[in-house]
């Protein structure tokens, strides 16, 4: 049998499977007299601190094994454990119906789980999944039960189960779980994002998987077209078996590229960098091969805490990262975060549409006080003599003077103070608004470098949020006017003599290497385990290919016909050097 799910970790497994049982529990209705109500709240706040727990400890783990931008998932459940919806929801049916925590947690997470089902929208329909996950944990505490424990499984299996979570995602040893396939999952489940980084392959939202497959059954996941086979035909083994063996042949060849130079057959240097969020990405980044860092995210410093970072765990920070890749750059951003992430910290309302709201440049601009703990963290580090300074979401050139003008006012106070750092730091900005854009020609003689943060300039181009459902068919790089734009930047830049780098999404998919080296670009950043495959077009094209396929390109409106230009010249790469 064959059933299509989502792709959400490329590559083939095959193996016997592994059925994980759903989780779900029914409590029973108690009522409880009033003296009993108080240890009914009491006992449901304990469960909540062993919840808590455990998804500390569980968060200490995907930070140590896979990197600090996975520990932002659990941050996530533990702000579902406190928050109202569940909390204060939970402890107010077991006072006003005086019944047991557990009929009362349970009839908020399905009050919760049926409101959220019915949104119109994939991202919200995958946050039921992580709502009930966060409750069937507080449930076992109150019920003394327990789940199946990955980390117990001795053998090399295919794992079979009607949900998977970031919970259950850090217990996997990938030495014995080669490959999973769920019933649920979206294309932004957590589970996803996870899957990705233990490159495991996987494929969610089977739908009935579960039901169809029995302990022991030979299973084929591919993970890059999103298909499961349960126990298939021989010839289809061995075809699966020949496509495994060639990935792991590329993949061997892919991982030799690591230390080779990023240099087109016509000798022409193309950076390749990464993007990281931690000191433990960055060492993760140089086993990649990366020759420097493009985008140092310093967000995560600042996420789900009371109080705002002191200078000097910034500078410890981003001092570490700096020693860890000396004498590679490292381009360090100032915090791109909206008022609703540091409405805590700063003290100020929420805004609804955080997008279109105070955040990045203008929250530090609104805030100098915040910006300034920033940049003198930055410029401390800047020491060590290998760091840049990036603004994010410049609009126009009065944002990047008044930025100017505080990193001035910095630097004096360091000079004044006997406090070294580089005279000479370069300070680039992101290009990521239709705005920039449109002045970028002014923006460009005013900066050292510009660096496209694809993501967002997709985003505010076409004035679509990529993860709702209903219009993330808008979201395409491969739309002319995308290409376009980047095209214009990289002219401003080379007019004004400095470069232009692009740090998006469209840096790590290979799809687009060639064009935005035809367009102009020469650094590029990316997801470290892109490098190897990005290295490998890059040393095995020219400049000039690169040029023709890019005018071709410029000729053509339809995203489809783009990308079946981009798909035929990449592909074109992969085989020859497949051979």
């Amino acid at each position: 049998m064959k059933f299509k799910g989502i792709p959400a970790s490329p590559g083939t497994a095959i193996g016997r499977a592994y059925l994980m049982s759903e989780e779900s529990y029914c409590a029973i209705k108690r009522n409880i007299a009033e003296n009993r109500v108080k240890k009914e709240i009491s006992r449901f706040k304990k469960a909540i601190v062993s919840t808590e727990k455990d998804f500390k400890n569980a968060r200490n783990k995907a930070v140590e094994d896979m990197g600090k931008k996975y520990a932002s998932l659990f941050d996530a459940y533990m702000l579902i454990l406190k928050d109202p919806l569940l909390y204060k929801d939970t402890i107010g049916i077991i006072t006003e119906e005086k019944v047991n925590a557990g009929y009362a947690l349970q009839s908020v997470v399905d009050h919760i789980t049926k409101t959220f089902s019915m949104l119109d929208d994939e991202y919200m329909r995958d946050r039921v999944r992580d709502i009930q996950d966060v409750g069937n944990r507080v449930m076992r505490h109150l019920l003394g039960t327990g789940r199946v424990n990955l980390k117990e499984i001795q053998t090399r299996v295919v794992l079979v189960a009607h949900a998977l979570h970031p919970s259950d995602a850090v217990e996997i040893k990938k030495e014995n779980i080669v490959g999973f396939a769920t019933d649920v999952g979206g294309r932004t489940s957590h589970i996803v994002i996870m899957a990705e980084s233990l490159q495991i392959p996987a494929v969610v939202g089977l739908k009935r998987i579960s039901r169809e497959v029995s302990p022991g059954d030979l299973l084929i996941i591919d993970g890059t077209e999103g298909v499961v086979y349960i126990n298939p035909e021989p010839e289809v083994v061995r075809e699966y078996r020949e496509k495994k063996r060639i990935e792991e042949k590329t993949k061997k060849k892919l991982i030799k590229l690591k230390d080779r130079p990023s240099v087109t057959l016509c000798g022409e240097k193309i950076e390749v960098e990464a993007n990281i969020e931690s000191a433990v990405e960055a060492s993760t980044a140089l086993e990649y091969g990366a020759e420097g860092i493009g985008l140092f995210r310093t967000e995560y410093i600042y996420l789900n805490r009371s109080e705002l970072p002191s200078e000097e765990e910034m500078y410890e920070r981003i001092k570490k990262v700096a020693v860890t890749l000396k004498p590679k750059p490292v381009i360090v951003r100032t915090v791109d975060l909206g008022a609703d992430k540091l409405s805590d910290q700063l003290g100020i309302k929420v805004e609804k549409n955080t997008f279109m709201g105070l955040r990045g440049i203008r929250i530090c601009l609104a805030y100098p006080s915040l910006f300034k703990i920033q940049l003198r963290a930055i410029l401390r580090a800047s020491a060590e003599g290998n760091i840049m300074l990036m603004y994010p979401m410049i609009t126009g050139v009065k944002e990047v003077n008044s930025a100017n003008h505080i990193l001035e006012e910095v630097k004096e106070d360091l000079r004044n103070g006997g406090i070294e750092f580089d005279e000479n730091v370069k300070v680039g900005c992101m290009v990521e608004t239709p705005a920039a854009v449109m002045d970028i020609t002014h923006i460009a003689q005013m900066s050292d470098f510009l660096s496209i943060g694809t993501n967002d300039l997709i985003q505010y181009t076409f004035a679509v949020d990529r993860v709702l459902e209903s219009v993330s068919y808008l979201y395409n790089p491969a739309d002319i006017s995308i290409i376009k734009m980047i095209k214009q930047i990289d002219e401003a830049a080379y007019a004004a003599g400095i470069w232009a780098g692009v740090c998006g999404e469209m840096a790590s998919d290979t799809l687009y290497t060639e064009l935005l080296i035809g367009l102009g670009i020469r650094k590029l950043s990316m997801t470290a385990s892109a490098i190897p495959k990005v290295k490998q077009i890059i040393i095995n094209t020219t400049v000039q290919k690169c040029r023709d396929l890019a005018q071709r390109v410029l000729s053509l409106y339809q995203p489809q016909e783009i990308v079946d230009q981009l798909k035929e010249s990449r592909d074109l790469i992969f085989s020859d050097t497949d051979n």
